[in-house]
């Protein structure tokens, strides 16, 4: 069985949604996500269909990640899920972190 390792910045968030008892799925591969290009691998599926995206700064700048990020996150959102990008200056700040989580429990996601 393979254990999935994660960031810092994901530990940030299971450690979050663990502390509040909410329901997850970590690492989710949807639309072939693992083994198809074009497919995703979301970081956090929280039921019953959003989607949370966590972003560092470094691996989500520049024009082809952007790009890339974008038609994922169409993808998912033909799916069904409502896709929450969650970036890292929100989830380094504790006061903004709360902020961040506790709207993207809404379907909603920070003013960037």
């Amino acid at each position: 069985m393979t254990t999935l390792v994660r960031t810092d910045l994901e530990e940030l968030v299971y450690n979050w949604l663990v502390k509040r008892n909410i329901p997850f799925t970590f690492q989710s591969s949807l639309a072939g996500g693992y083994y198809q290009l074009g497919g995703a691998v979301v970081d956090f599926i929280v039921e019953p269909n959003l989607a949370w995206r966590v972003f560092g700064e470094y691996w989500h700048s520049g024009v082809e990640k952007t790009g890339s990020d974008i038609i994922q996150k169409e993808q998912l959102t033909t799916l069904g899920y409502t896709v929450i990008d969650l970036w890292e200056a929100d989830l380094r700040d504790p006061r903004r972190r709360e902020e961040a989580l506790t709207k993207a429990l809404r379907g909603e996601e920070m003013l960037r």
